[in-house]
């Protein structure tokens, strides 16, 4: 890396650099306080970063932390197949009364996808109505059948793998999981007959505690390269199932989060449903407890893993009934 060439294109003259971490370093330069983000270079995501980056300005979306342009007017610089962009560094607030920091970020990506919203007709959905129903159904059953016959599996020997007697342990829970993905399957099917137009807007992509500040009074959005197009629902699956994983997680304030966030984004009741079944898929579990050959783990790291992953699942039934009981009182 040619620090010289890279910081001077910023037009910065460093006092003091920092690695944070493996992607994050702190400068100093001009008594202010940067952070440069490197990421690899990627040829054929590259133009849909430059789009993004484009889109944000133009629309004048300030949820993301703002962005330095070069010399050369652009967002980022390439360097030995990386690529380089600066933001003010920004410190997470301290202060005596601490806040509630599911609802503010759900404050700042509720804003977000409503400035970026636009909607799409569901027609192309309708029409695959039938195939839809019977992939739902395909699905499920392959669950069943992956999960009894593993089971089954494991049973027959002597002595069982401690992975082995976990999944024995999980197995009645996910027969619950399975009745109740069967459930929201058909009030998706349902909900799709009455629904006209689906919510479209820009996703963060990647969204967790490490890519977000909360610098009071503003919480910032960070890494917006893995940024998209798509449902809203897929930026909540992916911030709720990261949170989900933790024995600690708050479920009473995520509930109260997701009403903050149906504030700025009224999911209909077909969105509502998207999104139960997103967090309900128990695909990430059966493939962990049944593969066989993924040795890239030790015993205890791959048990603390499938207990996280189990521990998801749970999270996110428990959610679901929180969502089914809005719709109740809706009705």
């Amino acid at each position: 890396m040619n620090w010289n060439e890279i910081l001077d294109s910023f037009q910065l003259q460093p006092e003091e650099i920092e690695q944070v971490t493996e992607k994050v370093y702190k400068i100093k330069a001009n008594q202010q306080y940067y952070a440069l983000k490197r990421t690899p270079y990627q040829e054929d995501v590259f133009g849909k970063w430059l789009a993004i980056q484009q889109y944000l300005d133009q629309q004048q979306i300030f949820a993301f932390a703002p962005i330095f342009q070069s010399k050369q007017k652009q967002p980022f610089i390439y360097d030995q197949q990386a690529i380089y962009y600066l933001m003010p560094w920004l410190e997470r607030s301290t202060q005596e009364q601490p806040i509630d920091e599911y609802e503010t970020v759900m404050h700042t990506i509720g804003r977000l996808h409503g400035t970026t919203m636009q909607s799409h007709p569901t027609q192309s959905l309708k029409d695959n109505k039938d195939t839809i129903t019977a992939q739902f159904q395909q699905e499920l059953l392959q669950y069943r059948e992956q999960s009894l016959g593993y089971l089954r599996q494991i049973e027959a020997k002597r002595f069982m793998a401690p992975t082995e007697l976990q999944f024995c342990m999980y197995y009645r829970d996910l027969l619950q999981i399975y009745d109740t993905l069967e459930e929201w399957q058909n009030y998706y099917v349902t909900e799709l007959e009455k629904t006209e137009q689906m919510k479209y807007c820009l996703c963060h992509g990647n969204l967790q505690p490490s890519h977000y500040v909360v610098a009071n009074p503003y919480t910032y959005l960070l890494n917006w390269e893995y940024a998209y197009m798509s449902s809203p629902t897929y930026d909540l699956t992916v911030y709720y199932q990261y949170l989900f994983q933790f024995h600690d997680c708050d479920m009473n304030k995520l509930k109260q989060a997701f009403l903050v966030y149906c504030q700025y984004v009224p999911l209909t009741n077909f969105e509502k449903s998207l999104f139960v079944l997103q967090i309900l898929s128990p695909a990430r579990l059966l493939h962990m407890a049944t593969e066989q050959n993924n040795n890239r783990l030790d015993s205890l790291s791959y048990s603390m893993e499938l207990e996280r992953i189990y521990r998801t699942l749970l999270f996110g039934f428990e959610m679901q009934a929180s969502v089914y009981q809005q719709l109740q009182a809706m009705e």
